[in-house]
């Protein structure tokens, strides 16, 4: 402007730049989204060679349409067709830029909204889009204990929009959408997280602590806001564990909070931590530990262990209330806690379990009735590998993998009613070294 004076000019500029640099720095504080090393790739190949088995007509059951499972072993993860049992994509994981080592591939898949989310056993936690399995976003994780187990489902949260992801001493709240963080907490001192958080009703579950702490500050659950991350309560774990003794799992249902601690379970109100019962069971104190918490719901905790004659499993239950024993039931089957897993699930009144003998079992909830048990598969040398059992509207799904015998890598749908298999489909998937661990999500 003609007659402006220096005087003026000067300021003009000095407000023109700090403008600039509050820009800047404004936007340096804005969290930028996960990077991503990872990727999934079309495996079309993979898809002409599935083999689908229909062993029964179609009923007209309550399966809603365009259903689809999810089944990943090792790196590949295939989408398929509840109806038919057909693959819709197939996905490959694999690192971007370096194929200088190989990945371990996944581990538990869960299904929020959309999105899917997967642990993996190399270290990470991804959201890939349910439509097509491409990554959305990736969070490294650091889990003490257990990282390596088939039950360590990633903790999704739908109603505040949050997936929790684990890092050696703290737990933080990822946005499901973003993967950037909302809150964090972390245990004092050198206490380490130990198991997948547990969410749900508004709160987050973990469990933390030294173990071998003479001490004091050893192994203790507490229950944090999920929205916010403060701190409601704690509960340190009582008198009468062992130093070496482990968490092990921890279920929620109905209101209790139930941590297994290697051969005594604690059952806790989750609303406010107080401990409600504390159970020891002497035949639980074996060598090999071989019993296991299987699920929850309908006001009992399942447990399933290897009965005394040989080539029989014990299905027994846990009142939530106050942690006495309710009804129990032996069963043809076996399994392997760590190998091979027992696995389970509740819908409404029924209990269905998959063993590591391919035996799926349905029983009554409340009374431990068998309504059915079918053999699927049983390997040469002792068994297979079950997945997560998933039950639909009117079908039970398990996927079994019996290493060394690649074209028995099966899923199978079996209706709910009686246990008769509808159809199967064999998958081309790698067999890696060890036992690899199938998953399944619905």
């Amino acid at each position: 402007m003609k007659g402006q004076s220096p005087g003026f000019a000067r300021p003009s500029w000095k407000l023109f730049f700090g403008c600039v640099w509050l820009l800047v720095g404004l936007l340096g504080c804005q969290q930028t989204p996960p990077s991503v090393s990872l990727e999934t790739v079309p495996c079309p190949a993979a898809q002409s060679q599935v083999q689908v088995s229909r062993l029964a007509e179609p009923a007209g059951g309550n399966e809603p349409a365009m259903s689809t499972l999810y089944v990943g072993l090792s790196t590949w993860l295939y989408a398929l067709d509840t109806g038919s049992g057909r693959p819709r994509w197939c996905r490959l994981l694999r690192w971007k830029s370096t194929p200088l080592y190989a990945l371990s591939g996944f581990e538990p898949i869960a299904r929020g909204g959309q999105a899917l989310y997967a642990n993996t056993a190399d270290g990470y936690l991804l959201a890939l889009k349910a439509q097509n399995g491409e990554i959305r976003w990736q969070a490294e994780m650091k889990l003490m204990a257990f990282s390596g187990e088939s039950w360590m489902v990633p903790a999704v949260d739908e109603t505040v929009g949050q997936v929790y992801r684990v890092a050696l001493k703290r737990v933080e709240a990822l946005d499901m959408n973003t993967g950037r963080g909302r809150w964090s907490y972390a245990f004092p001192g050198n206490a380490s997280v130990y198991l997948m958080p547990v969410a749900a009703g508004g709160m987050v579950y973990v469990v933390g602590g030294r173990l071998s702490a003479p001490q004091g500050g050893g192994p203790e659950v507490i229950g944090l806001d999920a929205r916010t991350g403060r701190l409601r309560w704690q509960l340190g774990i009582p008198e009468g564990f062992l130093p070496d003794q482990q968490p092990r799992a921890m279920l929620l249902g109905n209101g209790v909070l139930c941590l297994d601690y290697e051969g005594q379970i604690l059952g806790i109100r989750a609303s406010d931590g107080r401990r409600l019962w504390q159970v020891s069971r002497a035949q639980w104190r074996d060598w090999d530990l071989d019993y296991q918490p299987l699920a929850i719901g309908q006001g009992w905790l399942y447990l399933v262990e290897k009965a005394r004659q040989t080539g029989k499993i014990r299905v027994s239950v846990l009142r939530l209330l106050d942690g006495r024993e309710g009804w129990s039931v032996e069963l043809t089957g076996g399994f392997d806690r760590v190998a091979a897993p027992l696995q389970g699930g509740i819908d409404g009144k029924m209990l269905y379990l998959v063993d590591g003998q391919g035996w799926v079992t349905a029983l009554d909830g409340q009374n431990g009735r068998i309504l059915w048990q079918k053999q699927l598969a049983s390997r040469r040398n002792g068994g297979s590998i079950p997945s997560r059992l998933v039950v639909g509207g009117s079908n039970v799904y398990v996927f079994l993998a019996l290493p060394g015998e690649e074209e028995h890598f099966v899923l199978h749908a079996l209706a709910k009613e009686n246990g008769q298999e509808k159809w199967n489909v064999a998958l081309p998937l790698p067999v890696g070294q060890g036992w690899p661990i199938p998953v399944l999500a619905g």
